[in-house]
């Protein structure tokens, strides 16, 4: 039993050496032998034993190189780094939670490049656990739209795109009409179920920043000439408000009016935008206003909430809220008559 308790304390020194030198080396720093002697004051077979288990046994043969000008170690694939291994029993549970995340978004190939890290990462989970990690993380669920499936070639023409910061065009399907379109690809994004690619269209007439959902796009073209991406290019930095995927030319004061305190205390739990704030009436409703640019969804929001709030600003949101809730209540009474 001794003997079993040394070999496992040694085992787990080993390992945290390596990934010290996994990290000292990722940084590009160039260590030497000697430096990484220093580092855990061990000798020089060790960290040449060390060195082997690190090409062997952590993946690094084909890209751990020497460098002899600069007299150290380096990756030859920059972004390559031994997976950590995962011991403790929130850490355990984390991971597996994550797995199910990716859920969410199957239908891509980041889907499958997520299942193959934590396929990774799998064979370094300790299962020891005084907590039973698998029963718990079955007992915590994430809900949404199943995604859209995205072909694989789409994807990979994307990605190459923003990678390279390149033109690309594409025909883009929608309703009944066919789109030629020419972009400077900035961004993928996921929401409730929908992959969007957000950019800057360059069609004359219609330049500005657009969205356009991945199912709809085909005949994708990377263009040779590239862009300058713009420091202002990310999505967040032109959306005031969480209202969902889109982003208005205009920003609007909204004031809607909560009708009973359980929905105020829900609504309250979400951030809606930055500065967003609630004020108590003496009759017992609450006044919630925010800024924001995201108008048509702010106008499905107020829709989506029923019978519990009311629209008091800007007058065009009332003006739409008065118009949908008439005409829902026309089709309520044709129905009834029918």
């Amino acid at each position: 039993m001794a003997g079993k308790k040394k070999l496992e304390k040694e085992s787990l020194a080993t390992f945290r050496r390596i990934t010290r030198y996994d990290q000292m080396i990722a940084s590009g720093t160039y260590p030497s032998v000697k430096k990484l002697i220093a580092e855990f004051e061990t000798s020089e077979a060790t960290v040449h034993r060390d060195l082997e288990a690190l090409r062997n046994d952590f993946g690094a043969k084909k890209y751990l190189k020497y460098d002899r000008f600069k007299g150290g170690y380096y990756y030859s694939n920059p972004t390559f780094r031994i997976p950590a291994l995962i011991t403790t029993e929130k850490q355990i549970i984390a991971a597996q939670l994550v797995s199910n995340l990716l859920d969410t978004i199957k239908g891509t190939p980041l889907y499958k490049q997520g299942v193959e890290v934590f396929t990774t990462l799998s064979s370094n989970i300790e299962q020891d656990s005084k907590l039973n990690a698998k029963k718990l993380s079955n007992r915590i669920l994430f809900l949404g739209m199943n995604p859209v499936e995205i072909k694989d070639e789409t994807w990979s023409f994307l990605e190459e795109a923003m990678s390279k910061n390149r033109y690309i065009t594409f025909d883009y399907k929608k309703e009944d009409h066919t789109y030629n379109i020419c972009l400077k690809p900035y961004q993928l994004i996921y929401s409730n179920g929908m992959w969007t690619l957000y950019g800057y269209r360059t069609n004359p007439g219609y330049e500005g920043n657009k969205f356009f959902n991945l199912p709809s796009i085909c005949n994708i073209i990377i263009r040779e000439e590239s862009f300058d991406l713009p420091e202002d290019f990310s999505y967040e930095k032109h959306v005031a408000g969480n209202f969902g995927r889109y982003v208005g030319e205009e920003n609007y004061e909204f004031k809607i009016k909560i009708l009973v305190n359980w929905k105020a205390d829900y609504l309250k739990t979400y951030s809606w935008a930055p500065d967003q704030s609630f004020e108590e009436q003496p009759d017992g409703t609450e006044i919630m206003t925010f800024t924001s640019n995201q108008y048509y969804p702010v106008l499905d929001w107020v829709l989506e909430q029923g019978k519990y709030v009311k629209p008091l600003a800007p007058q065009k949101l009332v003006d739409d809220w008065t118009d949908n809730v008439i005409n829902m209540m026309k089709m309520v009474e044709k129905i009834n008559n029918e």
